[in-house]
């Protein structure tokens, strides 16, 4: 195309030219629009493969509560399956809710949750039960899903919510619901969801205090102090970098340090898996152990695992 052509094709609005003519810029269809058109489909769900699924099995599959026998995974019955809400925090405190935290603190944050509806009760208390990682697994390990609420020395409420609760074999555990807080002033915390998946969202080691993510959130109990970084596994807040604000690597100093159970256990928590396609501890090695032997191959093995 020579210059002329060029030109004569489109020229800026007020440049005169030979042949010029004002420039109109040309809409470009979005992803989702391009998507309906090709499918057919004028009201989109926004999720691509919401929309698909219905294309290929039709919308009454979408509307079937249990479609082909397969009951739907529901916030409302597996909270902890889903990401951290971080924005609703209208909960209704239980009667047996008698102290102003469970009430303010407690209770608010635990909106989507195997909690929320949980009678609770005090399992570990930093200034009762001792400030060390012994005590703290000592009183913790085993007892389910818990809530951790601290208080720094300058008086800043502060938690984070372990959907898998302690057990302390070194594990470093996936939870996809897990999350952290804090309270500036009064009103509503600020929370911190788990970001880049539910991988290493708790780090249950024996010799140590509780900790979220690698970087999170890490408490020192025998220092009586903590640290956390946010970004990388979990989400920055409008405090920036820190849960506390301020520098990451600088700690704060602890004046207590409690953490939350419910009193029952759940069906919920009996059954709480971080996710039904990730492998956990030895599971993998289990499946494989007779590769060479059997002759199955390794998908028959997985479904065989499956169907135990």
């Amino acid at each position: 195309m020579g210059p002329r052509a060029a030109e004569a094709r489109c020229a800026p609005a007020g440049v005169p030219t030979r042949r010029s003519r004002p420039c109109r810029a040309r809409p470009i269809p979005s992803r989702s629009s391009n998507w309906r058109a090709r499918s057919g489909n004028d009201e989109g769900s926004g999720d691509f493969v919401t929309d698909l699924v219905g294309k290929i099995f039709g919308k009454d599959v979408l509307a079937d509560p249990e479609p082909f026998g397969l009951k739907r995974m529901t916030r409302e019955e597996w909270p902890d399956q889903w990401p951290a809400n971080t924005t609703d925090f209208d909960v209704e405190p239980l009667e047996t809710d008698d102290t102003v935290e469970l009430r303010e603190v407690v209770r608010p944050v635990l909106k989507q949750t195997q909690m929320e509806f949980l009678e609770l009760g005090l399992a570990y208390d930093a200034n009762v039960h001792g400030w060390s990682a012994s005590s703290f697994h000592t009183q913790m390990d085993g007892q389910g899903a818990g809530l951790l609420v601290g208080v720094t020395d300058s008086g800043q409420t502060f938690g984070g919510y372990n959907p898998r609760g302690w057990l302390g074999y070194g594990e470093w555990r996936d939870a996809i619901s897990a999350f952290l807080f804090v309270y500036q002033g009064k009103g509503n915390p600020l929370k911190s969801a788990k970001v880049g998946g539910s991988g290493m969202a708790i780090i249950d080691e024996s010799g140590q205090g509780p900790q979220w993510g690698p970087d999170g959130l890490k408490i020192s109990l025998s220092s009586r102090q903590a640290k956390s970084r946010l970004g990388t596994y979990y989400d920055r807040t409008t405090l920036g970098r820190s849960l506390f604000g301020g520098d990451p690597s600088t700690p704060v100093g602890l004046q207590e340090l409690r953490v939350y159970v419910a009193m029952e256990e759940t069906e919920l928590a009996r059954n709480y898996k971080p996710n039904a396609f990730q492998w956990q501890e030895g599971e993998l090695e289990e499946i494989r152990k007779n590769d060479d032997g059997d002759g199955d191959s390794l998908l028959d093995k997985i479904f065989k695992n499956f169907n135990q």
